[in-house]
């Protein structure tokens, strides 16, 4: 009789397994971060404990990759199942040779923002000033350039752009031959480089109208303003564009998986921001719900709703 029941509960067991195989092995999700070597990858393993640690069902591996460019050509591709993002790439793919459309959006979490400066002995004194001076929109071949650029097409000004690298562009506001540059800073300032060439030469933040950004949002919806505090280089109060950072999977991610992610995202927010310090200076529901012109995903949404938030119409597929 004892042989006969031993038999018994391993087939019940056996059963289980069989019926409920999660129960037994997790989900694999493969996250794209960055490279080990940036502040972000930190806040991307905190991500992924947070997901994995919430549900027993969910494993998710950090994958350390060359940036967002190579997490979208993954997802794509299938390789990866989600990973980090910002809305200019996601657009890219929309209009690339071979569009593709599929990208949903799960969060965004921090914002990138972009400062300004140009030399306070110049007459630059707004954006359009600088038509026909020389100015540095990022450096080369950054995502910071190729978004100032946006912006300066969508104004309609032409200013000459320096293409350059960051201790180039430097160089060249110091000694005159360009007058200003934009950087990514801080939430509340500007970068270290940046700082360190205002100790010598004064600069001046130029910040944008509200013409002015109800023009660039026309054109480029996902671009997002903030008002920055005075006391940005001695200037007073001032808005200026950024960038957002999030994460994105692909029509490919069911609906349950993509609730579970970002549930088990939000469960660990508090271990993230003592991983990420940026992190504790922002609100990610809020950013979530700010960023416009991309979709989020059903699973999200499903999220966001269960925990009170209001959705807006246009970020629902």
């Amino acid at each position: 009789m004892k042989t006969f029941m031993r038999l018994v509960s391993f087939a019940l067991a056996f059963a289980a397994v069989v019926v409920n195989p999660a129960a037994a092995q997790p989900t694999q999700l493969s996250m794209g971060g960055s490279t080990t070597t940036t502040p972000f990858f930190a806040y991307y393993s905190a991500v992924a404990r947070s997901i994995s640690q919430s549900d027993p069902g969910l494993n998710v591996t950090v994958v350390s990759t060359g940036g967002f460019g190579t997490n979208i050509r993954q997802m794509i591709g299938g390789q990866m199942n989600f990973g980090g993002v910002s809305p200019d790439l996601l657009e890219d793919a929309e209009n690339a040779a071979t569009p593709f459309r599929d990208f949903r959006v799960l969060w965004w979490a921090v914002p990138a923002v972009q400062f300004i400066v140009v030399r306070a002995d110049s007459p630059v004194r707004s954006l359009s000033d600088l038509n026909g001076r020389c100015f540095h929109a990022g450096m080369r071949g950054s995502s910071s350039e190729k978004n100032m650029l946006r912006i300066i097409r969508a104004l309609g000004y032409t200013p000459q752009h320096y293409p350059a690298d960051a201790a180039d562009a430097i160089n060249a506001i110091r000694t005159g031959r360009c007058l200003g540059q934009a950087r990514t800073g801080g939430s509340r300032n500007v970068d270290a480089n940046t700082a360190e060439l205002a100790l010598t030469v004064p600069l001046r933040p130029i910040g944008y109208t509200e013409a002015e950004i109800a023009k660039v949002q026309q054109a480029i919806p996902w671009m997002s303003f903030r008002e920055v505090p005075a006391g940005v280089l001695g200037a007073g109060a001032f808005r200026t564009h950024e960038l957002m950072v999030g994460f994105a999977a692909t029509t490919r991610m069911n609906d349950d998986i993509a609730y579970r992610v970002v549930r088990g995202m939000h469960s660990g927010i508090a271990a993230q921001r003592e991983a990420f310090a940026p992190l504790r200076d922002t609100d990610v529901l809020a950013n979530t719900m700010s960023v416009r012109g991309v979709k989020l995903h059903p699973g999200a949404i499903r999220f966001y709703r269960e925990i009170g938030v209001q959705v807006p119409a246009e970020l629902v597929p």
